[in-house]
């Protein structure tokens, strides 16, 4: 398998930026509505006794009762966001089994690369029965790496990842 080609992301959609644009202006318009309730809200409050109301109290209903829409809009706009992000989430699952066919790859390679490792160790196990001094280091470390700090690490390292 040609895991290069293979494993590829997939790009993020279009319609999720702008989905989360359009959520983002519903908060900050709920949020422009909010400060208007808490302003007049205030403006209400301080009110001094004995002077023009700047302000009645329904005036800060109103402010009030002008939020509703906004929430509505804002959760219209977070659920459309919300179903993009599950659709893009679903494409992404969907490498879930090209990444298990990579990791299975990887093991038989590193099956493969401990047998050929092994045929290294057998033969400097065989050239100590001989008594023969071999022209090269090579074989006498292959015994080290078939131990837990060589294929036994990349097997460890493998299996925790999942």
């Amino acid at each position: 398998m040609d895991f290069a080609n293979i494993l590829k992301i997939p790009p993020k959609p279009v319609a999720i930026a702008d989905a989360e644009r359009k959520w983002q202006a519903a908060v900050a318009e709920r949020e422009a509505a909010q400060a208007k309730h808490r302003e007049c809200h205030r403006l209400w409050h301080n009110q001094v006794p004995g002077m023009p109301p700047r302000i009645t109290a329904a005036e800060v209903d109103q402010a009030g009762a002008e939020i509703a829409p906004f929430f509505e809009k804002e959760s219209e706009a977070h659920r459309a966001l919300e179903a993009q992000r599950a659709a893009f989430d679903d494409e992404l699952a969907a490498l879930r089994s090209k990444i298990d066919a990579y990791r299975n790859a990887i093991s038989e390679k590193i099956d493969q690369l401990e047998d050929l490792i092994g045929i290294g160790a057998q033969f400097y196990a065989a050239s100590i029965e001989a008594r023969v001094r071999l022209p090269s280091k090579m074989p006498s470390r292959c015994q080290s790496l078939l131990g837990p700090h060589g294929v036994g690490m990349l097997r460890r390292l493998l299996n925790a990842v999942d």
